[in-house]
């Protein structure tokens, strides 16, 4: 067991059933018994689901092993939620999981669960990363018994005289995993008696590629730009469809469900121009097309500020925040002396222009454009203006109308 670790924390996931009884025992004679405790939920599916954890804990008694358990309610978090039983059990159990304190958590799956898995994930379209199955540690989750087989562990149970229960919902078919297990499989291995093993094969030549295409956008992520607004992502990098570091970038952001493939689609072309302006999310997020990047971050109600405060020099509050006006410092450098009676600190207006640096006046929409500004960022700017003839655009530029002619006196501006 590559994972074993010494002064290392292990949590032992059981149900009494063969598998992860079999493991626990397998554990409880490869480790030390102090640095294991088993873990058991009842989910409340099954009539005898309180029998088979007090069946779990009996034997945790015998062995010398700590034993927890966790009660959560699947039914009715399915019904809430409108989920699958199957999907229910998986978040709440993974929940518990998650939640504990320990180096590792220890799950019985098998190899023949890992060709179920690889099929299910086929059947539902997934990409190379459900293609390839499970792993055998994955972060804090380790599976001891993946490249065992079913009937390896029957073998296992029977040689050691490991007690189990069973699980009288393992044969409903009306559970997708039953389903395949004891319809589909059978089926395909009435064409290639080796099915399982072929399958699994495929999964590991999946995973050789998809870790290198992983590689590769580790390294693209070195590009992309987090700050409080959320994740900045060059479009170049969207241009090959490369869903793993759309991936990446929802993972920093803290998004790690509910990512589906027509997401990607509608970002891979916001990116090209060909998507619109903006991309609604359904966890909470929204995308825009930023020009040369697409911008991820939380969605939010739109500000709208509409202020008018008459300008004076030195320190002015204002509801974007203090702007300054110093004889030195730093800012954006104007000629305070060329600053009209009656000039105001506001935002924008219909019909606002703009003189920008160096000569030429256009309206200020058209220059905010040519600047390549976020149209929901440009109801936040700042300016400085007189009537429609906007003189400053604080933190962006000013108008040639402040330039600072050869001898005169500088003067800055700036949002503190």
């Amino acid at each position: 067991m590559t994972f074993a670790q010494d002064n290392k924390r292990y949590a032992v996931a059981v149900s009494g059933g063969i598998d992860s009884m079999v493991m626990l025992h397998m554990l409880a004679h490869k480790l030390e018994l102090s640095s294991i405790f088993v873990v058991t939920v009842n989910h409340h599916i099954r009539p005898e689901a309180d029998d088979d954890c007090r069946f779990v804990a009996d034997y945790c008694d015998k062995l010398g092993v700590e034993c927890k358990v966790f009660d959560v309610d699947v039914p009715a978090y399915a019904a809430r939620h409108k989920l699958s039983t199957e999907t229910a059990a998986r978040i709440l159990r993974y929940r518990v999981f998650d939640s504990l304190d320990c180096d590792f958590v220890c799950l019985a799956h098998n190899a023949d669960d890992n060709v179920e898995t690889v099929l299910m994930h086929i059947i539902r379209g997934s990409g190379a990363k459900g293609a390839s199955g499970m792993k055998q540690v994955n972060g804090k989750y380790v599976r001891p018994l993946l490249t065992w087989t079913r009937a390896d562990i029957v073998r296992y149970a029977e040689e050691n005289n490991v007690p189990h229960v069973e699980d009288s919902t393992n044969g409903d078919t009306l559970y997708t995993r039953n389903f395949v297990r004891h319809k589909v499989i059978p089926l395909l291995e009435e064409i290639n008696p080796a099915v399982k093993q072929n399958i699994l094969r495929f999964a590991r030549n999946i995973e050789s590629d998809d870790n290198r295409l992983n590689a590769q956008a580790e390294e693209k992520l070195q590009q992309v730009r987090f700050d409080s607004d959320g994740a900045h992502i060059p479009s170049v990098l969207l241009a090959d469809g490369d869903y793993r570091l759309l991936d990446k970038v929802f993972n920093r952001l803290g998004v790690h469900c509910d990512v589906e493939q027509k997401h990607y689609a509608a970002l891979f072309a916001l990116a090209q121009n060909v998507g619109g302006k903006r991309v609604c999310l359904p966890f909470g997020y929204v995308a825009y097309n930023d020009y040369d990047r697409v911008t991820l971050c939380p969605e939010q109600s739109p500000s709208v500020y509409t202020f008018e405060i008459p300008y004076s020099f030195g320190v002015t509050q204002t509801p974007l925040g203090e702007v300054e006006v110093s004889e030195s410092g730093d800012g954006l450098r104007i000629d305070a002396n060329k600053i009209p009676d009656g000039a105001v600190f506001r935002t924008r207006r219909a019909g606002d222009e703009f003189t920008k640096f160096g000569g030429g006046t256009k309206p200020l929409k058209k220059y905010l454009i040519d600047k390549k500004i976020p149209e929901r960022k440009r109801g936040e700017l700042l300016l400085l203006a007189h009537g429609s003839e906007v003189l400053a655009i604080v933190g962006v530029e000013i108008s040639e109308k402040l330039r600072v002619e050869k001898g005169a006196e500088s003067a800055y501006i700036k949002l503190k």
